[in-house]
């Protein structure tokens, strides 16, 4: 099914989801231009560059993950990493929204598929459905292509036409991509990463520090965990502003768990927002931990 002519694709997470979860080249290595030409020089050359020796490539699974907000739990949804007909790249489906009660108030539901290389290398691509009002005018589209510090995207409900956008970034990753990139990397204490992500339609700059180990308490079990504190700002695209930094102005400070085992699986994620701590967390897994 060809994704970059905008028809519907199968049943694929939530992007909110997939934030808490966090968290090669088509056109060959990195295009960057001098020091006085380039808007993003500023932060740039502080990117996470892909480590000598990755971790061992994530091995296919499916989970189902709860999330909710000041600890009430509100909806869920089920992922699924597969590997593509490709071996060296890894695919992911996956859908949520809302649970019963709280579908009452928002009607929402969404549905993402993306394809990434096997440590997050680009080239990569997404597609998102979200369901955001009944009725086939409320369904917004979502698809993006990513290759070495480009990304082309497309944002619209089912009823607009409107044309592909393109966005120089250095280094930019969707969120899967970015996932898988984050796994790639040694993760010792006190280790920082950085990294440029667009995960549905504005860029932001992902700082993720290992603060340490923990364990953590999930699905009646004890599980050793890697602990990540995490910031994001966002990246000016237009105008004199252009690749400036600026305050998310939702997001004020998130904390990730990832399992410390050979798979390295997202087991846990607390966002700080402006409406109160939001969270996300592993219920079940196949194969299990």
């Amino acid at each position: 099914m060809d994704f970059l002519r905008h028809r519907d694709a199968p049943p694929a997470l939530i992007q909110g989801i997939l934030s808490l979860l966090l968290f090669a080249g088509l056109f060959g290595g990195r295009l960057r231009a001098d020091t006085g030409s380039d808007p993003f020089a500023a932060w740039d050359a502080t990117l996470t560059q892909p480590p000598t020796t990755p971790f061992p490539p994530i091995e296919g699974f499916e989970a189902s993950y709860r999330f909710g907000w000041e600890g009430v739990a509100a909806g869920g949804a089920v992922v699924r990493i597969t590997e593509a007909p490709d071996p060296s790249r890894r695919r992911i489906a996956a859908s949520g929204g809302p649970n019963e009660w709280v579908h009452k108030l928002w009607n929402y539901r969404a549905d993402y598929y993306g394809e990434a290389g096997e440590d997050g290398q680009v080239p990569s691509w997404f597609h998102m459905d979200e369901d955001i009002i009944k009725g086939p005018q409320g369904m917004f589209l979502s698809d993006a292509s990513f290759t070495p510090d480009t990304v082309f995207a497309c944002h619209r409900f089912t009823t607009e036409n409107k044309p592909w956008l393109y966005s120089p970034l250095p280094g930019v990753r969707d969120l899967f991509t970015a996932m898988l990139f984050v796994r790639s990397q040694p993760l010792h204490d006190g280790d920082r990463l950085r990294l440029t992500v667009f995960p549905d339609r504005n860029p932001y700059l992902v700082d993720l520090t290992v603060e340490g180990r923990d364990v953590v308490k999930l699905m009646g079990r004890e599980i050793p965990a890697i602990r990540f504190t995490v910031g994001i700002q966002r990246i000016e695209l237009l105008g004199e502003r252009k690749g400036r930094l600026a305050p998310h102005k939702k997001f004020h400070s998130g904390r990730v768990w990832m399992s410390d085992d050979k798979r390295r699986l997202p087991l846990r994620a607390e966002v700080d927002v402006f409406i109160g701590a939001v969270f996300a967390e592993l219920m079940k897994i196949t194969p299990p931990l």
